[in-house]
């Protein structure tokens, strides 16, 4: 296996912070704030729908802790592809690796950068058809970002991760001391769609909590991987 991925050049400067920044950032990012409300219409009530978070982020978390196992043995650059290359042969690999470029990647990019642009139109005030625009200028940003040197792109996710949980734990406070206690079995009197049941609940959490393994891709440029990225992926899935 060592021989099949030999040591490359690329310089080991990502640290704890900056990994389990990365973590914490691709899960908050779009789906916690526009698929609560799917999950509450599918669970049919507040306690299902917290239920339903629960549980998909201890799906989450099981999946966390295998690709933990397999990156702490593992720790190159290429993330999902390099594992299932060494444990299921090329083929599958090659297929995995099509799959996150031409599937994956671009559904996820295009849904996060869309809800990005949609919020950004809203609030400066700009009409429905900055939308699209601002998405592009948004992915090519982000884009020419990843060609500098990657403590900047690894700052970047600390700065951005910081910023999205400054909001979070204002509405978790504002929830715990100004909020209604009856809140938990409340149930949806009236629905616009049809509602989808409890798993179809779970599978809209797990899409929000979607983005973790991509620290995977990164561990040829961890300081001590073997260590760091088990300890990143499950502290930060948590």
């Amino acid at each position: 296996m060592a021989d099949k991925h030999p040591n490359n050049n690329l310089k080991r400067s990502i640290g704890f912070g900056s990994a389990i920044s990365i973590v914490i950032g691709t899960i908050i990012g779009s789906g916690i704030f526009f698929k609560q409300v799917s999950v509450l219409d599918s669970a049919g009530s507040s306690t299902m729908a917290i239920i339903a978070w629960i549980f998909g982020g201890l799906i989450t978390l099981t999946g966390g802790l295998t690709i933990a196992e397999i990156g702490a043995q593992m720790p190159y650059t290429g993330g999902l592809y390099v594992y299932i290359e060494n444990l299921y042969g090329r083929i599958c690999g090659f297929m995995a690796g099509w799959m996150q470029i031409i599937v994956y990647g671009p559904a996820i990019i295009a849904s996060v950068a869309g809800f990005m642009s949609i919020l950004m139109a809203n609030f400066f005030g700009l009409g429905r058809n900055w939308s699209i625009p601002l998405a592009i200028v948004t992915v090519i940003a982000i884009g020419l970002l990843n060609f500098l040197e990657n403590k900047v792109g690894a700052v970047f996710s600390v700065i951005t991760t910081i910023v999205k949980m400054i909001p979070i734990a204002a509405i978790v406070i504002c929830g715990i001391f100004w909020g209604h206690q009856d809140a938990l079995g409340q149930t949806i009197s009236q629905v616009n769609q049809s509602t989808g049941g409890f798993g179809v609940a779970v599978l809209a959490t797990l899409f929000a909590y979607d983005g973790w393994i991509l620290i995977a891709n990164l561990g040829g440029e961890m300081k001590n991987p073997q260590k760091l990225l088990p300890k990143a992926i499950i502290l930060g899935i948590s």
